[in-house]
C-alpha cells in the first residue's frame, strides 16, 4: 500500500509543477499542455512583442553598425528574439503535438508499478530530479533579469550614467537626450519583463520530457533486474519469464515512440536554440578580447549555461541509454527456454535499431 502511495505522490507532484508552468503560459494565452490543446487571443500580443523585438534588433544593428560594441549587442539579442518566435512558432502550429508530449510523459507514471518498491523509487528519483530543476532555472533566471533591470537606475543613481540593458533603440528617438532615454528604457523593460517569463516556462517542460525519458530508460533496467531475478531463481516459471519480457518489450515500444515523438516534434526548435546560443558565445568572446565589454560579462554565462543545459540533457539520455543496453548483455538469457531467448533478441535488435 505504501508504494502505491509514492507512485501517487509521485504523478501529483509532477503533475502539479507542470500545472505552475501552465498557469504561466495560459497569461499569454497558451493552453498547449493542457486538454484545451489551443491558444487563445492573448497570444496575440507575445507574438507582437516578440516579432517586434526581431525587428527592432535588426534596425538598431543596422543603425550602430559604426559602434562594433553596440552592434554586436544588438545582434546578441537579436537571438532571444529568435528563440522566443520559435518556440511560439511550435506552440500555434502544433497544440496537439504539445500536449500529446506531456500527455505521454504522465502515462508513464502509470504504467509503473505501483507495488514494486525499486520502480517506484525511481518515480521519486526523477520527479525530484524535475521539479529541482525548474525551481533552479527559474530562480536562477529570473535573478538575471532583476539585476539586468536594475542597473540601469543603480547606474544613474551613482555615477549619472544612462545606460541602456539591451541593445534595441527606437526609431525617431535619440538617446543622447533625457527623454530618448527614458522612453528607449521603457520599451526596454517591457520586452525583459514580459520575454523572459514566458521563455522561462517553456524551457522548464523541456526539462519534463528529458528527465521522463531516462525515467523510461531506469524502468526498463529495473524491469531487467526482475528478469534476471526470475530467469536465475531455482523455482524459475516459464509463464512468468514470458509475462515479464512481454511488458520489457511493451514499454520499450512506448520509450521508442515516445522519443521519436520528442525528437521529431522539437528537432527545430532544438537545434535553433543551440546555434542561437553558439553564435552568441563566439560573438560575445571575440568582443571581450578586443576590449572590456560589460554587457559580456552578463551574456556569456547566459548563453553557456543554455548550451550546457541542452548537451548535459542529451548527455543524461544516452548515459541511460548505455546503462540499458550493459544490463541488456548482463541478462541470463542463454538459461532461458527457445521461445523466451527469442523474444530477448527482439529487445536487443530494437534497442540497436530504434533507440539512440
Amino acid at each position: 500500500m505504501e508504494t502505491h502511495i509514492g507512485k501517487q505522490h509521485s504523478l501529483e507532484r509532477f503533475q502539479a509543477m507542470v500545472a505552475w508552468q501552465n498557469r504561466v503560459l495560459a497569461v499569454f494565452g497558451c493552453y498547449i499542455y493542457l486538454s484545451k490543446e489551443r491558444v487563445s487571443y492573448r497570444i496575440v500580443p507575445i507574438c507582437f512583442m516578440a516579432s517586434s523585438f526581431v525587428l527592432l534588433s535588426l534596425y538598431s544593428a543596422v543603425q550602430a553598425w559604426g559602434n562594433m560594441g553596440q552592434a554586436v549587442l544588438s545582434i546578441v539579442v537579436l537571438f532571444y528574439g529568435i528563440v522566443g518566435v520559435t518556440r511560439l512558432a511550435v506552440a500555434i502550429s502544433n497544440p496537439a503535438g504539445c500536449y500529446r508530449s506531456i500527455q505521454i510523459a504522465e502515462e508513464m507514471y502509470q504504467r509503473a508499478n505501483g507495488s514494486n518498491p525499486a520502480e517506484c523509487k525511481v518515480l521519486a528519483k526523477y520527479t525530484d530530479l524535475f521539479c529541482k530543476s525548474v525551481q533552479l532555472y527559474t530562480v536562477c533566471f529570473v535573478l538575471s533579469v532583476v539585476v539586468l533591470t536594475l542597473m540601469p537606475f543603480a547606474l544613474y543613481l551613482l555615477r549619472g550614467e544612462r545606460y541602456l540593458p539591451l541593445g534595441i533603440v527606437l526609431p525617431f528617438t535619440a538617446e543622447t537626450d533625457a527623454f530618448g532615454f527614458w522612453c528607449t528604457l521603457a520599451v526596454q523593460l517591457a520586452y525583459m519583463y514580459t520575454g523572459p517569463f514566458a521563455l522561462i516556462p517553456s524551457q522548464n517542460i523541456y526539462f519534463a520530457f528529458v528527465f521522463n525519458i531516462c525515467l523510461q530508460y531506469e524502468l526498463l533496467i529495473e524491469r531487467l533486474k526482475q528478469l534476471d531475478e526470475m530467469i536465475r531463481s531455482s523455482n524459475n516459471l516459464k509463464l512468468t519469464v514470458r509475462d515479464q519480457l512481454v511488458k520489457i518489450i511493451q514499454l520499450q515500444q512506448e520509450s521508442t515512440n515516445y522519443i521519436t515523438h520528442i525528437e521529431r516534434f522539437y528537432q527545430l526548435q532544438s537545434f535553433v536554440e543551440f546555434l542561437c546560443n553558439s553564435l552568441q558565445v563566439a560573438l560575445t568572446l571575440n568582443e571581450l578580447h578586443r576590449n572590456f565589454w560589460l554587457p559580456g560579462l552578463l551574456i556569456l554565462p547566459i548563453a553557456v549555461m543554455q548550451m550546457l543545459i541542452l548537451c548535459s540533457l542529451g548527455t543524461l539520455i544516452e548515459l541511460k541509454s548505455d546503462q540499458f543496453k550493459d544490463q541488456l548483455y548482463d541478462i541470463a538469457w542463454p538459461e532461458m527456454d527457445l521461445p523466451e531467448q527469442g523474444m530477448f533478441k527482439y529487445v536487443l535488435k530494437r534497442q540497436s535499431d530504434k533507440m539512440p
